[in-house]
């Protein structure tokens, strides 16, 4: 009898072991690539969330409340425009026009027109603004506190620049209201801590124009 047959299942049943060897080869390095993967995307989504949550913790974090951008239109005095959301406003239609929208940075007696005011916010401005005829302590207190303020907290690329306009505003529902571009918050009496946090948050900041001055 030959040895021939026995030879060849020999060859054979060890080439089908060093295939059976290559495959369980094969799906160890797709299960290790596939293990490797999983811990990336899963690094990645942790990163993601906690990108995610940190951005939310500091929005949270800001003072005052946001609101829904009404866009930087700008248009001609009388021209109707859609209403604002939020009183006083925070973004939306506003003039441009040399001396009246935006207004100088500083104190006014006078309230300032939303439409002028707008245009202050865009440029990275903040409006402090009080709903009262009858009190000169308020009224007091805000200048006193501009006055005091704006010296000793320049602007770098504006030293000569408040970026702050403080005035009466008789239609808001609330007392004092500090707006930036897309902010308001609103309180019930002076409060200088809570001022100073909305100014330092949005003066010259996140506005589309911040870094310009008039």
């Amino acid at each position: 009898m030959s040895d021939r047959p026995r030879t060849v299942r020999r060859t054979q049943s060890r080439q089908e072991e060093r295939l059976h060897a290559r495959e369980r080869q094969r799906v160890r390095e797709v299960r290790a690539r596939q293990i490797r993967l999983g811990a990336v995307v899963g690094a990645i989504v942790v990163v993601l969330g906690l990108i995610v949550a940190g951005i939310i913790a500091s929005t949270r974090a800001l003072p005052g409340k946001s609101m829904p951008i009404q866009g930087t239109e700008h248009i001609e005095k009388g021209v109707v425009h859609v209403p604002y959301n939020s009183s006083p406003p925070t973004s939306g239609p506003h003039w441009n026009i040399g001396g009246e929208g935006p207004v100088p940075w500083g104190i006014y007696e006078v309230p300032v027109a939303n439409e002028a005011q707008v245009h202050n916010l865009e440029h990275g401005g903040i409006m402090i603004q009080y709903n009262c005829s009858d009190c000169p302590e308020l009224k007091k207190q805000l200048e006193d506190f501009y006055n005091r303020y704006v010296p000793t907290h320049r602007i770098p690329l504006f030293p000569s620049s408040s970026k702050i306009v403080v005035a009466p505003y008789p239609d808001m529902p609330s007392r004092i209201a500090l707006t930036s571009w897309g902010r308001i918050d609103t309180l019930d009496s002076f409060d200088e801590d809570r001022i100073v946090k909305f100014i330092e948050a949005f003066r010259d900041k996140s506005a589309p124009e911040a870094g310009r001055t008039l």
